[in-house]
């Protein structure tokens, strides 16, 4: 199943909803979604479909995993009671030894989220770019 699909039945959302948003016919959405890749909508339908379905436009081309709103406000707390205990300095040499384990795992995932993010950011670009080559080449190529 493609993710569009997918993402789609998830949030309840109906064929038709999708396909008066891209401004076709049902038959001819449904033909495209059925297809197990995204190449059948245009960057401009794509575009569309991410922001109504709230997902990264290069999720739905599969080159990138999508995190839930949940996970991101996972992640961000994480980073904020690092950033404040290094702010108050409590992490600073005032950490009880029982906490101090706790503490280094605490500062190693706010790292790793912090360099996933880095990671996601620098593929969306990537995909941008990719977009950016596919379109131009099928404009250069649609040129007499």
């Amino acid at each position: 199943m493609n993710r569009v699909k997918e993402l789609r039945e998830e949030q309840g959302l109906s064929i038709e909803e999708l396909a008066k948003l891209l401004g076709m016919s049902d038959k001819e959405y449904s033909k495209n979604e059925s297809i197990d890749e995204v190449r059948l909508f245009t960057p401009d339908e794509l575009e569309k479909i991410a922001i109504r379905l709230g997902v990264p436009k290069s999720y739905l081309g599969g080159r990138t995993n999508y995190l839930s709103a949940g996970e991101r406000q996972f992640r961000k707390e994480i980073k904020e009671v690092a950033q404040n205990g290094l702010k108050t300095g409590y992490f600073n040499g005032m950490v009880p030894d029982q906490y101090r384990s706790s503490v280094n795992q605490l500062c190693t995932a706010a790292n790793l989220i912090r360099v996933a993010e880095s990671i996601e950011e620098l593929s969306d670009k990537v995909s941008e770019l990719n977009d950016t080559i596919y379109s131009y080449g099928m404009f250069v190529s649609s040129q007499p």
